[in-house]
């Protein structure tokens, strides 16, 4: 029996997988694609489920049924495994109830940990309350988020508010170290500190050291945890990495957070970059006369930028934000090879690229291009773009500056 244990990842956001490299993400759960996954050497499978974009009934209805597809497969696993349901840094998400169905469906697991820190981000947990560069989370734009706001960043607190107070906050437990693990009870929450990469690193020993002694708990994290469990170390793609780009790309906007609106402003303020925009109301019938613009700026040798409108979605259902990034993923898929690149700036529209637009079921992760920011490739060629570089850039990572610089190190490779 192998001793490294498998660690499965249910990520709500096909972001999450920003600080490790080199191990399958899967966009198609047949049984056959997992025990392909749950074979790979990689020590990671990360299941790409993008519950974020769904509503919480859509959760209800979906995530049983992945579990229950795994289940038989994990009991006949020939290593130890664990599970992480791997959310959102700036906590938004279908906390608890992502991880109430896994620990129904895959349990037993004994405590129930909360680990949102992602220091390479700038996330960090100090005394319990959860900070972006030092500020509480709760005094961010974040907070504000049309579905899933929240009105405290101290984590107990946060969640009592997230489960409608069936999670008690003077209940959990509140570590500032990993050694406090072996306090807890069955079935406790508890929330734990990390304010760098290594504090992380000691919780994944500590956890990983837990299942060898027969607890396996159950951990809603951000993604740094993962680099402790599976001990991989965080670092940015070496130049003789990067993948070959052999024509010029796209950059494909639909967050809408702030953050986005203010990187977007930037690089259409570069002379090489030259932005359409996507109005809410587009009809099908208008995606063509889109396409053709985008092939007229590519014509030039210039980068073309699909943007939706921007502003907070307010009305939007999960539903229709899904059906706007599968329109713009329509305009972008009818372009003529080749297509060196794609920047996928958000989290449902790198899903909707990669799983409806090219109809992926596997991706390989390169690594990253900047802290918190991966490329990936299609395991097998596309029928059209072959094996396309796609960055998925997370709509609430970076500076001003960081996807004008993410474009810019493409560029740099043609």
């Amino acid at each position: 029996m192998a001793s490294s244990p498998k660690i499965i990842v249910f990520d709500d956001d096909p972001t999450g997988s920003q600080t490790v490299r080199g191990c399958p993400l899967l966009l198609d759960f047949s049984t056959a694609s997992l025990q392909a996954g749950l074979a790979d050497p990689s020590p990671l499978l990360f299941l790409l489920t993008n519950s974020r974009a769904l509503d919480a009934e859509e959760v209800r209805i979906q995530l049983p049924l992945l579990c229950r597809r795994l289940s038989p497969l994990l009991e006949q696993l020939e290593r130890p495994w664990l599970v992480v349901s791997r959310g959102d840094s700036t906590l938004r998400g279908h906390t608890p109830l992502e991880h109430d169905v896994i620990r129904t469906e895959l349990g037993p697991f004994h405590a129930s940990l909360l680990v949102p820190a992602f220091p390479q981000g700038g996330r960090t947990t100090a005394n319990s309350v959860h900070l972006l560069h030092g500020q509480p989370l709760q005094e961010t734009p974040f907070s504000r988020d049309q579905r899933f706001s929240y009105p405290s960043s101290d984590l107990p607190a946060w969640l009592e508010h997230k489960s409608g107070g069936a999670i008690a906050a003077q209940q959990g437990a509140r570590l500032r170290d990993p050694k406090g693990l072996e306090t807890l009870g069955l079935g406790q929450w508890a929330v734990l500190d990390a304010t760098q990469p290594e504090d992380l690193d000691a919780i994944g020993s500590a956890l990983l050291a837990e299942l060898a002694q027969g607890r396996r708990h159950l951990c809603q994290s951000a993604a740094s945890l993962l680099n402790g469990l599976a001990g991989i170390t965080s670092r940015l793609l070496s130049a003789d990495e990067m993948p070959p780009v052999k024509a010029g790309g796209v950059v494909l906007v639909g967050s809408h957070v702030p953050l986005t609106d203010q990187q977007l402003e930037l690089l259409l303020a570069e002379p090489k970059c030259l932005g359409v925009e996507f109005p809410l109301d587009t009809s099908d019938e208008d995606l063509p006369r889109l396409t053709a613009s985008l092939e007229a700026i590519r014509a030039d040798d210039l980068t073309p930028v699909l943007f939706s409108s921007r502003g907070e979605q307010h009305g939007f259902s999960p539903l229709q934000q899904r059906q706007l990034a599968y329109r713009m993923a329509q305009v972008l898929l009818e372009l003529e090879p080749p297509l060196g690149y794609v920047i996928a700036k958000g989290g449902t529209t790198s899903f909707t690229w990669l799983a409806d637009g090219m109809g992926l079921t596997q991706l390989r992760l390169l690594g990253q291009l900047q802290p918190g920011l991966s490329i990936v490739q299609p395991e097998q060629p596309h029928e059209r773009f072959g094996l396309l570089p796609v960055v998925t850039f997370p709509g609430n990572l970076g500076n001003a500056q960081s996807l004008n610089c993410c474009w810019q190190q493409l560029e740099q490779l043609r």
